[in-house]
């Protein structure tokens, strides 16, 4: 049964509504092209649903509910059938705007030797990277933005760790996810600043375990379209030499991943040992701001 003649009605997103016109003749040109998707398209579709702020989901070349629930809001907001397949003129349209905004924040990946991992930032939006103890910081002031990658040593558990930032400076969480003594992912508020944290055990061969990761804080004031950056950031971050989720913005969105070749990806190295998190775990002396146990001054 055709789908063209379906009444749809526009979805708010919880943060803000992008309007776009779209073009009629994409409507009814859906089932053959959806079906004949492979996982390289899956995945240009997922970033840019990423970067359209519909998808906070991992770039993985899946069709998962997450998946299927983004591409719905996206026809919904271009005033489309809502059928969760998109034709391949909606397709077009949508990597057209995620590559836009995408490039807008001029979105890159950063390899840090220092703290040991790799990761994608919006350099467009931030100004650095200046070095610090744990590995290295990007700043602006005038977009409420602070980005930094982390690496510490392992003199408190990632169970303890994961508890206190849950706790700091009242947060109210939105998303919590812990895997034991492997990784957790933190989305929380403090007021109206938002902060986000995902770090991972990591494991260097003939060393102790370390913990290293990345930590966002914007703004109360900021834009609704930095709520594509932790998702972003997340798909492109990695520990070790494995590229295949690497982002650039002089790729097309959601390209074909390099290649990996043998060996196998092994642990990034890194030339320094990993500082002591105890200070920070206290809230003592200078920390990354999602672990500052008061209001960032960028955010007041």
């Amino acid at each position: 049964m055709s789908t063209c003649g379906r009444t749809i009605s526009s979805i708010q997103n919880a943060n803000h509504i992008i309007l776009i016109v779209a073009t009629v003749a994409s409507l009814c040109t859906g089932p053959a092209f959806a079906q004949s998707q492979t996982a390289s398209q899956i995945r240009k579709q997922q970033e840019a649903l990423i970067w359209t702020t519909d998808y906070e989901g991992l770039v993985d070349g899946k069709i998962g509910e997450g998946t299927l629930a983004a591409i719905k809001k996206f026809q919904a907001r271009i005033g489309h059938p809502v059928t969760g397949q998109l034709t391949s003129l909606e397709e077009g349209q949508l990597l057209l705007e995620g590559r836009a905004r995408r490039t807008q924040a001029g979105f890159r990946q950063f390899t840090d030797n220092e703290a040991g991992v790799s990761v994608g930032i919006p350099l467009g939006l931030v100004q650095g990277p200046t070095e610090t103890k744990w590995g290295n910081h990007w700043y602006s002031k005038k977009n409420g933005l602070v980005v930094e990658t982390l690496r510490f040593g392992t003199e408190v558990s990632l169970k303890d760790l994961f508890d206190r930032l849950l706790k700091i400076n009242d947060r109210k969480v939105a998303y919590q996810r812990f895997v034991e003594n492997t990784w957790f992912v933190i989305a929380a508020f403090e007021g109206k600043a938002a902060v986000y944290v995902r770090a991972d055990v990591v494991t260097p061969p003939n060393q102790p375990s370390e913990i290293r990761g990345f930590s966002v804080w914007m703004s109360k004031d900021r834009p609704a379209e930095y709520q594509a950056i932790p998702p972003a950031m997340l798909s492109s971050f990695r520990s070790n030499t494995d590229r295949k989720n690497d982002a650039s913005s002089n790729e097309t969105v959601g390209s074909a991943p390099p290649t990996v070749v043998n060996p196998p990806p092994v642990v990034i190295q890194t030339s320094k040992s990993a500082v002591s998190v105890l200070d920070c775990y206290k809230g003592l002396g200078d920390c990354p701001a999602a672990m500052t146990p008061a209001s960032v001054a960028a955010f007041k």
